[in-house]
């Protein structure tokens, strides 16, 4: 997955090529810019930074009574 993931990156005009028949009407422009904000650096890896904005986004759902509680989260490197 990290491998298709670091191709994209490195080759950004194919990787938006590929996925021009997905693209739903957009042009290639908006397409990139589209794809950019999930496929990105933190989409490698988002570290510590990502891992913690997980476990707050759980917490607050969980203090809101949308979910019951927050389950024990194993990150897989």
């Amino acid at each position: 997955m990290r491998e298709s993931i670091d191709f994209g990156l490195a080759h950004r005009d194919e990787a938006v090529a590929h996925s021009m028949p997905y693209a739903r009407d957009m042009n290639e422009q908006l397409a990139s810019k589209f794809i950019g904000m999930y496929v990105n650096d933190f989409t490698r890896d988002y570290g510590e930074t990502g891992r913690a904005a997980i476990r707050e986004f759980l917490g607050a759902a969980s203090d809101a009574g949308y979910i019951e509680k927050v389950a024990e989260i194993e990150f897989v490197k």
